[in-house]
């Protein structure tokens, strides 16, 4: 439901910002000249994943649902209709390891050590894309909706397995998890002039992996296999971005 709400907000913004400007017949001669636009913005990261009622969902990791994300983006308009566009986000969360993941107490230890020594790097989750955008400008109002692929990074691959003994029985468990990288971005960015140089910058994001990730548990008994789980889902890593910011146009 916020979701939606933030979207209905968002795009009502932009189509009567820009319809507003378009009733003034007003065009500046230099709206669309060939120039630079880099963009710093802070928001919210949402994530999209859905589990539903599957039990094997647990086997992969998580994080949590809305999260504080800064982004940079360096845009170059070459000509009157198009441009191009790099972007850069960073989302700032804590990884949660699955219930299901092998683990040891000297583990834990040096993990929690490294967490503390390290912090607030081991905060970030990057997020770089790059694409194509198309220009819709009226006086001071610059709408540029956008497509791009990108290079993400939502929970760690990993590998861990235990060995243990239970009644004379040699027993171990491997445990393994990859989180897909690639996806689309498919977004929008409202930018009001405030100056000559510098704008007030609105932006929405959607990212969807372009790849399933995936996690396995494998149970062996004196090494024979006996039970084996895994999960699938090409919704892990699927998020939207809310931000606002300060544009500079050089």
């Amino acid at each position: 439901m916020k979701i939606r709400f933030f979207f209905i907000i968002f795009f009502c913004f932009g189509a009567f910002s820009y319809a507003q400007q378009t009733q003034t017949g007003i065009y500046q001669s230099n709206g669309r000249d060939k120039i630079w636009l880099l963009d710093i913005t802070a928001g919210a990261n949402i994530d999209l994943i859905r589990s539903g009622s599957v039990p094997e969902s647990g086997l992969l990791g998580s994080k949590p649902e809305v999260v504080p994300a800064l982004g940079i983006r360096l845009t170059r308009l070459f000509s009157d209709k198009i441009g191009w566009y790099t972007s850069l986000h960073i989302n700032l969360f804590k990884s949660k390891k699955s219930e299901y993941s092998p683990s040891s107490i000297g583990g834990e230890v040096v993990e929690a050590f490294v967490d503390a020594l390290l912090f607030p790097f081991t905060r970030i989750a990057p997020a770089l894309d790059a694409g194509i955008i198309y220009r819709f400008e009226r006086d001071r109002w610059k709408i540029h909706p956008g497509v791009g692929l990108g290079y993400m990074y939502y929970l760690p691959d990993s590998e861990s397995s235990k060995t243990f003994m239970i009644n004379d029985s040699e027993q171990s468990v491997s445990y393994r998890q990859h989180a897909a990288p690639l996806f689309l971005n498919v977004g929008l960015s409202v930018r009001h002039l405030l100056s000559r140089r510098g704008s007030l910058v609105a932006d929405i994001n959607f990212q969807q992996p372009l790849q399933n990730s995936h996690a396995e548990l494998i149970s062996h008994i004196n090494g024979i296999e006996t039970e084996r789980k895994s999960y699938r889902t090409s919704t892990a890593g699927r998020n939207i971005n809310f931000s606002l910011g300060y544009g500079i146009t050089f």
